[in-house]
C-alpha cells in the first residue's frame, strides 16, 4: 500500500515540471488578432495576445480599469475601450485587403483597448515606411505601434509564441 502511494507521489512530482513549463497560452480576452500578411518565409510568429492563465489574471484589473476609465473621461462613447477593438481590426484588415503593398512581408495585428500592434517582418525600411502609411488614421484608434524586423535572421523586436 505504501510503495503503491510512492509510486504515485514519484508519478506526480515528475510530472509537474512538465505540466508546469508547457502552461498553454489563450486568447483569454478574446482579443482582435489576425495575419495581415504571409510573404515573408521564416517570420517569427508573435505572441499576440496569448498569456498564460496567471499573466490573464494580472491583467484582469489593469484591463478593467483601462477600459472605463476611456469613458469615464469622456473619450469614448462606448463603455469601455475595448467595445472598439472589432471595428478596430475591421478597419485595419480592410486598409490590408483593399492594398497590393507589403505583399512579400509577413505581418500580424493584435488590438486590445483601442491600441494596435502590427509585427512581423519586412524587407526594407520603406517598406515599414509604407505599412505606417497603411495604417495611419484608423477611426477610434488611440496608438497604434509598429514592431517589425527588417534584417533576416535578425530577433523579433517583440515577444514570439515560444518565448515567454
Amino acid at each position: 500500500m505504501i510503495a503503491a502511494r510512492l509510486a504515485i507521489f514519484a508519478a506526480l512530482v515528475s510530472a509537474a515540471p512538465r505540466a508546469i513549463g508547457a502552461e498553454e497560452l489563450r486568447n483569454w480576452f478574446d482579443d482582435p488578432w489576425f495575419q495581415a500578411r504571409a510573404g515573408y518565409p521564416d517570420c517569427p510568429v508573435p505572441r499576440g495576445p496569448f498569456s498564460t492563465h496567471e499573466e490573464m489574471l494580472r491583467e484582469t484589473h489593469h484591463r478593467s480599469e483601462r477600459g472605463t476609465r476611456c469613458w469615464l473621461e469622456k473619450r469614448c462613447a462606448k463603455p469601455s475601450a475595448y467595445m472598439y477593438d472589432r471595428d478596430i481590426a475591421a478597419a485595419i484588415r480592410a486598409r490590408f485587403d483593399a492594398s497590393a503593398a507589403l505583399a512579400d512581408a509577413s505581418l500580424w495585428v493584435t488590438v486590445q483597448g483601442r491600441y494596435a500592434w502590427v509585427e512581423g517582418c519586412v524587407r526594407s525600411d520603406k517598406e515599414r515606411r509604407e505599412l505606417g502609411s497603411l495604417v495611419r488614421d484608423i477611426p477610434d484608434l488611440d496608438l497604434m505601434t509598429i514592431n517589425v524586423s527588417v534584417r533576416r535572421g535578425a530577433p523579433p523586436p517583440y515577444y514570439t509564441r515560444n518565448v515567454y
